[in-house]
């Protein structure tokens, strides 16, 4: 593998020179592209600006007052992907998309962008309490050109090029409420984006944001190939925000979550999904039980691979993690502990049928008062080697709380109501179930209380003081997989 590393140069009249230099001597005569700007007034910009080279693949980021240098590579045609930026003394601002190619021929090129022609970004939700940030994706191959700006000042240079998509995404966020909305075109830069749409033409969510630790902040997020991107819209949780969805268009779910008074720092994140015109929905992040969502691990002829991912998955099933999760992973057969571990993910195992026990901590560091502030689980199952990658015969236990709070808290001397569900690794063959045990602790986990289970529903009577109940399960099916799963602090009591 070759490495790279970078040098930034001051270039003519305060230009910034930014360019990749390979780490092994070459033959490479090195040459300059100055790339100079005019705004839509015919002004000097500032430009940003990334150079590509499409048959490499690699770009090289360049930026400048009045104007800006590449140091490049050979004689070729290169693509260049800008924004020239007006910010002149008693003008409004406004950014302008500029995409063309440009042959490198001699030891000093120079060309000039100019953004007169561009044409708007138009946009609008038909809504006065919110305010919207648009950002503008231009994609070719590996090149991902992004600008933002909020509406009514942004505008793009049209213009056509095979294999250039655009893109643009906006957010619009008021009290209580988000847009998410984006249009995408294929064949370079159109000749103008207008989108005005109201609430009828878009899919309702209403989302309610649980708290599971103090001070907690959550940022809702949408990932696809239309959206604008990370949304900077963090929330006191917990909170309840009703979100308008483009209807059709690939959304891919995400929370992330901080907290301002205890290590916590992770996000949530759940499958793409796409909504209806006029839908109405409602979905619940982030309540209670953290713990493991789907096992993991497989085969592959003697190599085992198991790494600890999603061991704090919520309630409803959003896949999670916590950035300030210490993971431990111990696999064991008969008395014998074989190399793996959260790092090494890998392990060879021998060939004939024999038992393991796979054992996987994750402690949340210095998580006072956060729930699921420790997950254990405990594999016993049997391998053998495989002829192709196979599933892992693990199951993990799921845990839905009924009637808990925004906080994810019961009332004190209430009871709590609790579906139980197994869930086997996906690809592995499930089996029956022929052994499960529900256990609560209310002290901390020092002593335990078998809860009785009916039609897969646990029933906890919860404490007359505040504090928490923490959650045990073992399940053994009928063909000898066994796993015990417990979690510290499940939910809350308080009054």
């Amino acid at each position: 593998m070759g490495f790279r590393r970078s040098a930034l140069i001051t270039g003519l009249g305060g230009a910034l020179v930014l360019a990749s230099l390979p780490a092994t001597a070459s033959a490479t005569t090195w040459r300059y592209l100055t790339i100079k700007g005019l705004s839509r007034a015919g002004k000097v910009p500032w430009i940003t600006a990334q150079i590509y080279d499409p048959a490499a693949q690699k770009s090289w980021p360049v930026m400048g007052r009045d104007n800006a240098v590449a140091k490049l590579p050979d004689k070729r045609t290169y693509e260049i992907y800008a924004t020239l930026a007006r910010a002149e003394p008693n003008e409004a601002p406004e950014n302008t998309v500029v995409l063309t190619t440009f042959k490198l021929s001699k030891g000093h090129d120079k060309v000039t962008l100019s953004a007169k022609s561009g044409k708007p970004i138009d946009v609008s939700v038909g809504d006065s309490s919110v305010q919207g940030r648009i950002r503008v994706h231009v994609r070719h191959g590996a090149m991902d050109f992004t600008t933002d700006d909020v509406p009514g000042r942004l505008y793009a240079v049209p213009v056509k090029r095979s294999g250039v998509t655009f893109s643009q995404g906006s957010t619009w966020t008021g009290s209580g409420v988000l847009y998410r909305l984006g249009t995408s075109y294929s064949g370079g830069v159109p000749a103008g984006v207008t989108q005005h749409v109201t609430k009828a033409d878009l899919a309702s969510v209403k989302v309610t944001y649980r708290s599971f630790g103090d001070g907690m902040k959550v940022n809702p997020r949408c990932r696809g190939a239309i959206w604008g991107g990370d949304d900077e819209m963090w929330l006191d949780a917990p909170a309840t925000v009703t979100e308008y969805v483009q209807p059709g268009a690939a959304c891919k779910r995400e929370l992330w979550y901080e907290s301002s008074s205890h290590p916590l720092f992770g996000n949530v994140t759940v499958g793409t999904r796409t909504y209806a015109k006029g839908e109405a929905l409602a979905e619940t992040w982030n309540a209670a039980v953290f713990a493991p969502a789907a096992p993991g691990g497989y085969r592959t002829g003697d190599t085992l691979h198991y790494a600890p991912a999603n061991l704090l998955s919520d309630g409803p099933g959003n896949w999670g993690f916590d950035q300030f999760t210490i993971a431990n992973v111990k696999l064991r057969t008969g008395t014998k502990t074989l190399g793996l571990d959260a790092y090494e993910p890998d392990v060879t195992l021998g060939k004939k049928t024999a038992a393991y026990r796979l054992d996987v901590t994750a402690t949340r560091d210095g998580a006072e008062a956060t729930l699921s502030d420790r997950v254990q689980v405990s594999w016993v199952f049997k391998s053998a080697r495989t002829s192709k990658k196979t599933a892992l015969p693990l199951t993990t236990v799921r845990f839905a709380p009924r009637g808990l709070d925004d906080r994810n808290a019961a009332a004190p001397g209430s009871t709590t109501e609790i579906p139980v569900r197994v869930v086997t690794n996906p690809g592995a063959t499930a089996h029956a179930v022929t052994t499960l045990k529900v256990e609560a602790s209310t002290d901390g986990a020092k002593t335990w209380q078998t809860l009785p289970v009916a039609n897969g529903v646990a029933s906890v009577v919860n404490p007359a003081q505040a504090g928490y109940v923490a959650l045990r399960a073992t399940v053994v099916d009928n063909a000898g997989n066994q796993v015990t799963e417990t979690i510290s602090r499940a939910y809350r009591v308080t009054g």
